[in-house]
């Protein structure tokens, strides 16, 4: 409800704005919310699987160079040559040299010569009758017995041939030996200290195959740099890389950035590790790695991709939405406000000239609003206008016509009652042969009626309408003698202003015939007349006998008041002042009577 309310009290402008705008907008941004969230979704699983796509082809890259070397160490060790060199028979030296002279260095090196970076052929053979053949620096072996063997640099290759008891202490010969199941088709290792060499080696067992058990006779190991393998693959040119895992979730032989790389994100690479094709970013490098299925020996790989990469698209799609929704935004707020605009002020005119009319002033117009429903308003109002305009013109010259009967009628009821009043008591003093105080009361009287004519003006100054009422009072004095005293208190910067004739006669009047006390008390009468704002106040206070409640509440009510005097001053002075001027009258018996007479200030100009 109070939605509502509020809804209701709106400018139209705001109206139009808010069905027109920004609803349009709100939904605009839901829409491009949602379309966002949806093309930025589908662009991520895209770029993922990408990113899969490319992992799979460097898994099968990978792939098929391991599957090259271990093609070698099949042909090698099913190598008739080889067998015969590393089986339990005995071999006269002269036999072995020329094997190895003429089969055996051929063979290998072939192989050798067929790997584009550093290789090492080792054959660890059990039979130890044998001569052994090693490469120029096996001094390093010797060395170092529990070495793994000898590791060349990038582009050197050898081969050598072992006898078993010299790499029966070695970790790896060990394991081989005891599990003779698992190494039976070949395994990829990190053995010795290939991983500090950064080497990776394929193991398998000799069998003999002459025999019809497969007897195993010996141990093959070629050990390969690990950039032979995964160097190609493994870097990719925007930046990201890979590393790989081996089964026991290790990492395997790396440049020392990426191992830094992975000591430094640990946990991050752990809580990959548990879920498969799983992305884990990490915000505070702006990376983002994912990891890839299994393969070969169960290893598998993390690759490091720049978000960059992945959020590229997305960015872009971003942009796109904001800015379509921001363009469209904006024409709408353009278009919205320029109807709006045209809505209100044709409104606002409409409304202007509404208030316009509604605080009296006549022959208003309203034009040029257009044919449309608002300006079919404007013309109703027009006709409206002009039909209650012609109304009120009547009404008012009828009023007027009223209140002009209305006021000469009051004048003519004034003027005998004064007259009647005066004339009542010149005939007292006539009884009494009061012939001097006769001639003062008749000139009072004739100053009295000259300035109550005015020469048949409703209006005189307030300072003719004092020497009215000092006139009058002259009157009085002549009739009641010594029991009243009159003071006035006068303001001379109002005596230039306008009132209606004959205002405060009336309560004087009132004074002498009714505020007497018994005895010989004086009547007291003090008349004040004051600037107050835009108003004139005359005030006449008295300390006579006082007004009851219930006769003071009679006095100003038309239809029960006995005299006419006083309520005829009342409502001439709101006929020509209006509702908001008159007379206020207050009393207490005993104390006396205040009357205060407000009129607005007016020129003898004004009408």
């Amino acid at each position: 409800m109070k939605l509502l309310r509020w809804l209701s009290n709106l400018k139209i402008r705001h109206k139009l704005l808010l069905f027109f705008f920004v609803l349009p907008v709100v939904l605009m941004i839901c829409v491009g919310y949602i379309a966002y969230h949806s093309s930025t979704d589908a662009l991520r699983r895209q770029n993922y699987d990408n990113i899969y796509q490319y992992q799979q082809s460097t898994i099968a890259e990978i792939s098929r160079n391991m599957n090259r070397y271990e093609l070698i160490s099949q042909t090698i060790s099913s190598n008739a040559t080889i067998q015969t060199l590393i089986s339990p028979r005995e071999i006269r030296p002269i036999d072995e040299y020329e094997m190895v002279r003429t089969v055996l260095n051929p063979t290998l090196h072939s192989f050798l010569d067929a790997s584009e970076a550093g290789i090492n052929i080792q054959l660890v053979r059990y039979n130890d009758y044998n001569s052994e053949i090693i490469a120029g620096n096996f001094e390093n072996l010797l060395e170092h017995p529990r070495s793994t063997g000898i590791y060349v640099s990038a582009g050197r290759r050898q081969f050598q041939i072992v006898n078993y008891n010299r790499m029966k202490d070695l970790d790896w010969v060990k394991s081989a030996v005891q599990e003779p199941g698992t190494i039976g088709n070949g395994v990829w290792a990190q053995v010795g200290m290939d991983s500090e060499f950064g080497y990776i080696s394929f193991l398998r067992k000799i069998t003999d195959m002459s025999t019809p058990r497969n007897e195993v006779i010996g141990l093959l190991r070629l050990t390969i740099m690990f950039d032979t393998i995964y160097s190609e693959v493994m870097n990719g040119a925007d930046g990201s890389f890979s590393l790989v895992f081996n089964n026991q979730h290790e990492l395997l032989s790396a440049e020392p950035y990426k191992i830094d790389f992975y000591e430094m994100n640990e946990d991050a690479f752990g809580l990959l590790i548990n879920n498969l094709n799983t992305g884990k970013q990490l915000a505070d490098q702006d990376i983002t790695l994912i990891k890839s299925n299994e393969f070969g020996d169960s290893w598998y790989i993390i690759s490091a991709f720049p978000t960059g990469i992945i959020t590229e698209n997305v960015r872009r799609i971003a942009t796109i939405t904001v800015s379509t929704v921001a363009i469209a935004g904006v024409l709408l707020l353009l278009l919205t406000l320029k109807l709006s605009s045209s809505f209100s002020k044709r409104i606002s005119a409409i409304a202007t000239q509404m208030q316009h009319f509604s605080s009296g002033e006549p022959n208003v117009k309203i034009t040029g609003l257009g044919q449309d429903e608002i300006g079919f308003l404007s013309n109703v109002f027009n006709d409206m206008s002009d039909q209650i305009s012609t109304l009120i013109y009547d009404n008012y010259i009828s009023d007027i016509e009223k209140k002009d009967a209305l006021l000469k009628a009051l004048q003519a009821q004034i003027n005998p009652h004064i007259l009647y009043n005066s004339l009542s008591f010149i005939s007292r003093l006539a009884e009494v042969g009061e012939t001097s105080e006769i001639t003062n009361m008749v000139q009072a009287l004739a100053k009295f009626y000259r300035l109550t004519l005015n020469r048949g003006n409703e209006f005189l100054s307030v300072e003719d309408e004092l020497s009215q009422l000092k006139a009058y009072v002259e009157v009085f004095r002549i009739r009641k003698g010594e029991t009243f005293d009159v003071a006035f208190d006068i303001d001379k910067k109002v005596l230039k202003y306008q009132t209606i004739k004959v205002i405060l006669q009336p309560f004087v009047e009132n004074i002498f015939e009714h505020a007497a006390r018994p005895g010989d008390f004086v009547i007291k009468i003090h008349i004040s007349i004051q600037s107050k704002g835009d108003d004139i106040l005359f005030t006449i206070k008295d300390n006579g006998a006082g007004i009851s409640t219930e006769k003071l509440s009679e006095i100003l009510d038309e239809e029960v008041s006995q005299g006419y005097g006083i309520i005829n001053v009342n409502n001439r002075l709101k006929l020509q002042y209006g509702p908001n001027y008159g007379i206020t009258i207050t009393s207490e018996l005993g104390i006396g009577t205040d009357v205060n007479i407000l009129i607005p200030k007016r020129s003898l100009s004004e009408k």
